[in-house]
């Protein structure tokens, strides 16, 4: 009974922590797959009725992470892809605020493919 409810309390406490209902930025990373033959370029812009502030657009060194924070817009979404020539761009769907969400990219043979790998909270702002 005892380990029982030890148990249950260490689960409790491992399981991670939502979103704060505030959170005013997210971070968004994405890993370009070592041995990769073709240049990856990883880009975001903020999509509303007029342009917005804030477009980015990064090469992808394979291998290690290439981070961009995302700031909250109540006027426009962000919009997130990985292209790379003769391949139809990866889109990447935008995290919830409050998160840090990491994607692996690699060109193949069959086209650019893009996944989630890791996401975890970052915390609430102070």
């Amino acid at each position: 009974m005892i380990l029982t409810l030890a148990l249950l309390a260490q689960a409790a406490t491992a399981a991670p922590k939502p979103a704060a209902p505030d959170a005013r930025a997210a971070v968004v990373c994405v890993r370009a797959a070592p041995g990769g033959r073709r240049p990856l370029t990883f880009s975001g812009t903020l999509v509303g009725k007029r342009p917005q502030p804030g477009a980015f657009k990064l090469p992808l060194t394979p291998g290690s992470d290439v981070c961009n924070n995302l700031l909250r817009s109540r006027i426009a979404t962000w919009s997130l892809e990985v292209t790379t020539s003769g391949f139809t761009p990866c889109v990447l769907p935008a995290p919830e605020f409050g998160q840090r969400v990491t994607y692996s990219a690699k060109a193949g043979a069959r086209g650019l493919k893009c996944a989630q790998i890791a996401k975890s909270p970052i915390g609430t702002w102070k």
